[in-house]
């Protein structure tokens, strides 16, 4: 049995911005990312109005090749029924995670320790990855392999991630990057727009979670956009995902010394 599929998620408004890619930028949240493509100092406040009313803060931090980062998940309040079907209890689930990163080189490794909370069940875990970062100028590969480790209280499987994705410079200010992640069958792509302090961003993500089944399904694509703006020391991010089903909105403050 499965759980924390939350450790699957990816903050940061150009992350999301950008179709959900998370291995080939640093936007101060590599904790979370990919610590190997740390460079420099960044601290980072991001905050998510995910589907429905589910709630994500996020804060990480970037400095001397090495990185933390906390998210907390919040999926907001749900009325409980007992056996008879009759209303009880409300209860409010959420995640917690702390994750721990550091650069060696072209490679980084990561640890997490999380918490889930479902009314009275809580779940607690420990795991780890492995991930790479090769920059060539013009493009640049990169590769993850994450949440490796297990759930302790109840034993259950954790969501495995493994991905590549390459980033391809042009001319103008222009980057594209797209990336491939299994076992869902996910492919992100997004392409990114510099001029002067202004950042768009455009992407699309394709999910597909029953690999089983390989017809094309128009719910399974999610289109993506953001804008971030430099002001001194600061960026300034928006975001959006459009499903069809909802929208996600972030917003993100990134302070780099």
């Amino acid at each position: 049995m499965g759980s924390s599929y939350f450790l699957r998620l990816s903050p940061g408004v150009m992350s999301q911005g950008l179709g959900g890619t998370s291995i080939m930028y640093d936007e101060g949240l590599s904790a979370f990312h990919n610590p190997a493509t740390i460079q420099g100092t960044k601290f980072n406040f991001t905050l998510s109005r995910w589907l429905y009313s589910t709630h994500l803060f996020s804060f990480g931090v970037s400095f001397n090749e090495n990185c933390v980062g906390l998210s907390y998940l919040n999926y907001g309040a749900i009325q409980g029924y007992n056996e008879f079907g009759i209303p009880s209890n409300t209860f409010t689930p959420f995640n917690i995670c702390a994750a721990f990163g550091r650069k060696i080189g072209p490679l980084g490794i990561s640890v997490k320790t999380f918490s889930e909370k479902i009314d009275s069940d809580a779940l607690y875990g420990l795991c780890g990855g492995l991930s790479t970062y090769i920059d060539f100028k013009r493009f640049a590969i990169g590769a993850k392999v994450d949440n490796l480790g297990k759930e302790f209280s109840k034993n259950y499987s954790i969501p495995l991630f493994i991905g590549i994705g390459l980033k391809i410079t042009l001319p103008r200010n222009i980057n594209i990057v797209v990336e491939s992640k299994i076992p869902d069958a996910e492919v992100n792509a997004g392409l990114l727009y510099g001029y002067q302090r202004v950042k768009l961003l455009f992407g699309l993500k394709y999910l597909r979670s029953d690999i089983r089944n390989s017809g094309f399904r128009s719910s399974d694509v999610s289109m993506t956009s953001g804008v971030i703006i430099r002001v001194e020391n600061y960026d300034i991010g928006y975001s959006l995902v459009y499903t069809p089903f909802a929208m996600a909105h972030q917003f993100s403050l990134l302070f780099v010394p």
